[in-house]
């Protein structure tokens, strides 16, 4: 089931924080839960921002293949020195501002808790002010771990988008068609992208190319009387300082050789009237094509830009992962973001650009979908006619009698296993409670052979199969818990699976034990049983070395149960490892508070919470 976040930051600014935050969770139209929250003030990241964008024009000045129009003017003041630095400590410090305070707590723990499930399609509308969508947010931590959420730049107000009516509810003609405009390719290699868009949907659209075309060609193919699916500009684009205005350089002439959103107005407010759902514009600072639109209060369709310049390989790269995807039918908001994960392997050379493209598009807008692929194959349908046997059977009086015997003996076995189908369930509750008494009354072997026949009462009743390895392990029988727990897992308790995380977490086995609790978070409702499963992955983390991971799980696991002793030990180690002793205290002492010394690893806590104490001269 895929989910819809809205994300509103409401008034403020970088300076002065954002007082009211929230988000609203959607499930199949319908608001599931919303939270409030709000922002710190964060003009760290302002700086970092300009100072990253700077980089990015100065690192593209000498290059040939690079989609904007660069002005020379004030280049030669931009330092390039080390753009990666600059670029990570932006994104280290968008991820803090985000992991802050009352965000962290009421809204990303709200989230995580109501969607559980890592693999969650989750489209995150952030409505905000234009500016702000230029922001790194590919740098939330929800977003890394929800590998199927990306975040679509949406604007505060919309309204509802009026569409072309159709006979009978027929599709807009519209549907399937786009216009592929080549625009002015000095330097770069613009062909590449139509090629791609034949590659991949070709077999499904109706495409027209229009190569270098004058204003009033360009004018007049977007104002085509069927209209468009998909508008497409591969080019040269220049904006303003503020992003917006945005030019896009359609020819190579002297004259005449651009188009502005002034020019286009009336024909992209038809082109939508007449089912335009996407817009691509793979030319750098596209960006301002978005805000244009929303400063000039038009709709926001989805359309995709680059907040930034781009080489272009990146470019094409990017446009051939995200036809791909598209071609293979998957929601416009996860082709997005899974063409920008593989553009992760250019991180190293050109910082940052993983992140430049970015989808926008204001929440009521139709979904986008594409028509079927044509098949021009025919499949023959044979017709099979079944075999009756050439004559009856010999009606002997013998076979005739051991036929009814037969068929008497059949229907007595059937009315047993009916018998025992239907009560086995209704039976098996009872048994495993019987084992449950038995065990709290120390008498394991009676308990055991309960759980065993609650077993073979229901074979799909889970609890008797967890109930039976915890016996077994108090028993110290190794071999029988890990049978018992492993057909809990395959059974799907979830509490197994938090359970046998841990068993593989001592094991070393960190992939099994990942993979048990991401099936423990998406089949339990249990805050208990939750707190559990992030309490072993940020165990994992921890191990890994993956220390800011590591605390994320772990506060999400107090955050579900405070007297989690675990817990509290794990993150205690995590923040000294991270050069924070003092912030650690807390939950050394809160590790004192909830342990027992009775269990080794909680024993094996206590010590260290009282060595730790003691030093810092607190009571143990």
């Amino acid at each position: 089931m895929s989910c819809t976040v809205i994300l509103a930051l409401g008034a403020g600014n970088l300076n002065s924080g954002f007082p009211l935050v929230t988000a609203e969770l959607k499930q199949q139209g319908k608001t599931v839960n919303k939270y409030s929250a709000s922002l710190p003030p964060a003009p760290q990241i302002a700086d970092l921002q300009n100072k990253w964008q700077a980089s990015c024009v100065a690192g593209q000045y000498n290059r040939s293949g690079t989609r904007i129009k660069v002005k020379a003017t004030g280049i030669t003041n931009i330092s390039e020195d080390n753009p990666e630095a600059i670029y990570q400590g932006l994104q280290a410090e968008m991820k803090n501002w985000l992991a802050a305070g009352e965000f962290f707590s009421k809204i990303e723990m709200g989230l995580r808790t109501d969607i559980a499930t890592r693999s969650e399609c989750v489209q995150i509308f952030l409505e905000c002010e234009s500016h702000l969508w230029l922001l790194p947010w590919n740098a939330w931590q929800f977003r890394e771990e929800y590998y199927n959420s990306e975040i679509t730049g949406s604007c505060r107000e919309y309204k509802k988008v009026p569409l072309q009516a159709t006979p009978g509810g027929r599709p807009l003609a519209s549907r399937g068609r786009i216009l592929c405009v080549s625009g002015n390719s000095t330097g770069i290699d613009v062909e590449q992208d139509a090629q791609e868009i034949q590659n991949y949907l070709g077999d499904r659209c109706e495409l027209e190319f229009l190569k270098e075309p004058t204003p009033e060609e360009f004018h007049d193919r977007l104002f085509d009387e069927k209209g468009w699916q998909i508008f497409f500009f591969a080019g040269h684009s220049d904006s303003d300082d503020r992003g917006a205005n945005i030019k896009l350089y359609i020819n190579h002439n002297h004259q005449n050789n651009s188009v502005t959103l002034d020019y286009l107005r009336e024909g992209i407010k038809r082109a939508i009237f007449r089912g335009l759902q996407l817009l691509i514009f793979n030319s750098c600072s596209s960006m301002g094509m978005a805000v244009d639109l929303v400063a000039d209060g038009l709709p926001l369709p989805s359309i995709i830009v680059m907040r930034a310049p781009i080489p272009d390989p990146i470019a094409q790269d990017f446009v051939k992962s995200l036809l791909k995807y598209l071609a293979k039918e998957e929601p416009l908001f996860l082709a997005v973001r899974k063409a920008k994960d593989e553009l992760q392997r250019w991180d190293k050379e050109f910082p940052g650009a993983s992140s430049i493209p970015m989808l926008c598009q204001q929440p009521n807008f139709e979904e986008f979908t594409l028509p079927k692929r044509r098949e021009n194959r025919h499949s023959n349908t044979a017709e099979i006619t079944a075999i009756e046997p050439a004559g009856d059977r010999p009606k002997n009086p013998v076979f005739v009698s051991l036929s009814r015997l037969i068929l008497s003996l059949a229907i007595g076995l059937l009315v047993s296993a009916i018998g025992y189908i239907l009560m086995g369930p209704k039976v098996a509750p009872i048994a495993n409670e019987l084992g449950t008494k038995n065990a709290k009354e120390n008498q394991p072997l009676i308990a055991k052979s309960y759980y065993k026949l609650a077993t073979l009462l229901n074979p799909n009743y889970a609890a008797p199969h967890y109930n039976l390895a915890e016996l077994c392990n108090k028993l110290n029988d190794s071999q029988c818990a890990l049978q018992a727990m492993q057909n809990a897992v395959w059974r799907g308790l979830p509490e197994a699976y938090a359970q046998s995380s841990k068993t593989f977490i001592l094991q070393n086995k960190h992939q099994e034990a990942l993979k048990a609790i991401a099936l423990c978070l998406e089949n339990t409702k249990y805050y208990g049983v939750k707190a559990s499963c992030f309490k072993n992955r940020g165990w994992v983390r921890l191990e890994q070395k993956q220390y800011d991971e590591a605390e994320t799980d772990l506060r999400t696991a107090i955050a579900f149960s405070e007297d989690s002793p675990e817990a509290q030990c794990l993150l205690a180690k995590v923040l000294e490892i991270k050069g924070q002793p003092q912030a650690a205290l807390k939950h050394w002492e809160k590790t004192l508070k909830h342990s027992n010394s009775s269990i080794p690893k909680q024993d094996e806590c206590i010590q260290i919470a009282r060595q730790r104490l003691q030093v810092k001269g607190n009571k143990p």
